[in-house]
């Protein structure tokens, strides 16, 4: 259906209503309650009102992204370079929680952080808190330092996020969970609000950006989107983020209700996936262990609120533990256990494998294609009785760099299929070279698919990495078989009567016909017909089939 109007048109008058209808909101707030008792209260824990901290930090994010990653580039940001892969590859460990993959990601962590970060820069504060203190009395009321000391906190959480967590992670969402974590446990009801918040300031962020939507129905390959969560960062970031609060509500002596810490930690858990225990079957399939998930948050929700009561009543009176201390310990343990797991993580050393031996070398990279092979990173502990249990096999085009410990799916089989290209750009700090990966197809009808995967370095011949098995044809003509077989150059087809080969020619160029073993062969907008005795049979078709 043509639209009454044009795109742009319609996209302006859309922001022209948005901006009314803000503007409505707003007067209709000032006028109901005034700004005044909200910004006074904001001057009273930020300079001028503004949570400095959180801008900085933002900031930060951007320039890693835009600067160092080059995520303003065609093709996007390098990752591959950015992940904290080992303790041999300290750059990655000290630029990995502050990088990302795509600009998606970049934006729903910046977006996170603009709901959660001030609400923990708050019950920070600029300013001291204590009575009679004054700002400018020490250091450390000084409110430059104290600014200066959460910018500090959040590089450091970012390192903790990246050395003592297992897996080869990139993203700033373990430190967008701490902020939740330490505004869960000084101000819980204001993290409730915040959580809310968070859903409408990304509401507002993709008016702006898409004020109107156009979509259809396309083929698309999409793993589980609990999949591509890092659970074991998450719940890091969380748990360090209520330790940090725990001691700052301890030393203020300003204890929050146990119920509404119980609350928001349970609903700020929930309503970002906390629960998302899953583990790999294949390299492209996995197991979610959901219910598992949902009763370690209750367990968890449980553990932070005893952590944050009022009471000292005795746990175990022999040794002076008090039912609050034993919840924190508790808590502290986790923490600890995650970072004993992550040692041996970041201590492995990466092969490539003899699988790259076939791919494009740049530098210290090597990228090629694979199907069916170990997940070499996965694999590279060895754990006696469950090895096995952690061996996952994947398919597609792989990044490695025996410098960097790296070894890495970028684009999975199944989406290189359903796109047939893919942009991988590698390299790091300073510099960045984009490699282009090329899957030529043909489908047959109602049967399998045969294809070639080239990769070429941006200005390069392409070099063949990749050649799948021969496609039969599931129609036969005229009691003859056909077979569609890569070859070099393009592909062939291979004609058999009862198992016995009768000729081979390469499938014709487009708007030709080629003839072999009495069979006509036409080949016409991508698609491959056979023609004998007036009878025309579509049996294949260029690229994967719709």
């Amino acid at each position: 259906m043509q639209l009454p109007v044009g795109e742009s048109l319609l996209e302006l008058l859309s922001l022209s209503a948005l901006a009314l209808a803000a503007l409505y909101a707003a007067y209709v707030v000032v006028r109901a309650g005034g700004l005044r008792p909200v910004t006074d209260r904001l001057r009273r824990r930020f300079v001028l009102g503004v949570p400095w901290g959180t801008v900085i930090v933002v900031l930060g994010l951007a320039a890693v992204y835009f600067l160092l990653q080059g995520g303003g580039q065609a093709g996007g940001p390098v990752v591959v370079a950015f992940r904290s892969w080992s303790f041999s590859y300290p750059l990655g460990l000290i630029l990995a929680p502050f990088s990302h993959g795509n600009l998606g990601h970049l934006t729903g962590n910046v977006l996170s952080t603009v709901a959660f970060a001030p609400v923990a820069e708050y019950a920070w504060s600029h300013y001291a808190t204590r009575r009679g203190s004054h700002s400018f009395g020490s250091w450390r009321t000084n409110p430059f330092v104290r600014i200066a000391v959460f910018v500090a906190g959040v590089f450091l959480t970012g390192l903790i996020t990246s050395v003592f967590i297992p897996g080869a992670l990139i993203g700033f969402s373990g430190v967008v969970f701490a902020f939740g974590g330490f505004a869960l446990v000084t101000r819980p009801i204001l993290a409730v609000f915040a959580i809310l918040g968070q859903r409408v300031i990304r509401l507002a962020y993709n008016s702006l950006v898409n004020p109107v939507v156009f979509a259809e129905g396309r083929e698309q390959f999409i793993t589980p989107w609990w999949a591509d969560i890092a659970v074991q960062g998450h719940a890091m970031g969380l748990l360090v983020g209520i330790l940090t609060g725990l001691l700052v509500v301890r030393w203020r002596n300003e204890w929050p209700g146990t119920r509404r810490v119980w609350f928001a930690t349970l609903v700020f858990t929930v309503t970002n996936s906390l629960y998302a225990l899953y583990w790999y079957l294949t390299g492209t399939s996995y197991v979610l262990f959901q219910a598992l998930g949902f009763g370690a948050l209750l367990v968890l929700a449980t553990v932070v609120a005893v952590a944050l009561t009022r009471s000292d009543r005795q746990l175990v009176p022999r040794i002076d533990l008090s039912r609050r201390e034993a919840a924190a310990g508790l808590l502290l343990c986790v923490v600890l256990g995650l970072a004993v797991v992550a040692v041996p993580y970041n201590a492995i050393s990466v092969t490539a494998g003899p699988e790259a031996d076939t791919g494009v070398q740049v530098r210290d990279y090597t990228v090629t294609y694979v199907e069916d092979v170990p997940n070499r990173y996965i694999s590279a502990i060895e754990i006696p009785v469950v090895q096995n249990s952690l061996s996952v096999n994947t398919s597609g085009v792989i990044v490695t760099s025996s410098e960097r410990d790296a070894w890495e799916a970028v684009v999975p089989a199944g989406r290189l299929a359903v796109r047939g290209y893919a942009v991988v750009p590698v390299g790091g700090v300073g510099w960045r070279e984009t490699v282009i990966v090329n899957r030529s197809t043909w489908s047959t009808i109602d049967g399998p698919s045969t294809y070639k995967v080239f990769i070429r370095e941006e200005g390069e011949t392409p070099k063949q990495v990749f050649t799948a098995d021969p496609a039969n044809v599931s129609a036969v003509i005229d009691n003859r078989s056909i077979q569609i077989r890569p070859a070099d150059p393009g592909f062939d087809l291979a004609v058999s009567r009862n198992g016995t080969l009768l000729a081979t020619a390469q499938i014709p160029a487009p708007g030709a016909n080629a003839t072999v073993a009495g069979l006509t062969f036409n080949r016409t907008d991508g698609s491959l017909r056979v023609i004998s005795n007036g009878t025309r049979v579509r049996i294949a078709r260029q690229g994967r089939m719709p």
